[in-house]
């Protein structure tokens, strides 16, 4: 079940990353939230790491709408395609905001710590303001930057084999037992 006490789809994952190499699409993963008013948002974001075996980490701007979806509820997914291996993750959660974020905040380079003092996501660009978006050096940690803990509960992976597409599922409340499913 567990290889390096990580669970079994960590495996198949750290497989189909290797196999994409430089790809962006080995860090870009699609994010879905439910937004307040119930309807279904779809987003891409960067894949930043690991918080446990089995939590994903994510950056994003305290101002982005995201964060409301998420104050009203914290359920989301995360879809996970890798072009090479032809392998589709879906993995379901809940996502919290990590206080303590300072240590991550430290790993950006300079030209990423200024992007989080820019104006807000989703408003209109101030033309007179076009000298705020240069890279500033050493600047303090953004009350703008959150990190968000996506804490999995399940995962289940769909391989575009031929003849037959294979189709496997792991439950966190089932200790993450694999289990292969009609695809």
């Amino acid at each position: 079940m567990f290889e390096n006490n990580l669970p079994s789809w960590r495996q198949d994952l750290k497989s189909s990353r290797n196999k994409e190499g430089k790809s962006p699409s080995n860090r870009w993963v699609q994010l879905a939230t439910i937004s307040e008013r119930n309807k279904p948002r779809l987003r891409t974001v960067v894949f930043r790491g690991w918080n446990k075996d089995s939590s994903m980490i994510i950056f994003t701007d305290r101002r982005s709408e995201k964060i409301e979806h998420l104050k009203s509820n914290p359920n989301a997914e995360i879809l996970w395609f890798f072009f090479k291996t032809n392998s589709q993750f879906r993995f379901k959660g809940k996502i919290i905001e990590l206080t303590d974020n300072k240590d991550y905040w430290d790993t950006l380079s300079e030209k990423s710590k200024s992007t989080w003092f820019w104006g807000s996501p989703g408003k209109k660009i101030n033309p007179n303001l076009q000298s705020a978006y240069k890279t500033l050096p050493n600047l303090p940690k953004s009350e703008n930057f959150v990190v968000l803990n996506f804490e999995i509960d399940s995962v289940d992976l769909l391989k575009l084999e031929q003849p037959i597409h294979k189709r496997y599922i792991w439950e966190k409340k089932k200790k993450w037992k694999k289990t292969e499913i009609n695809p």
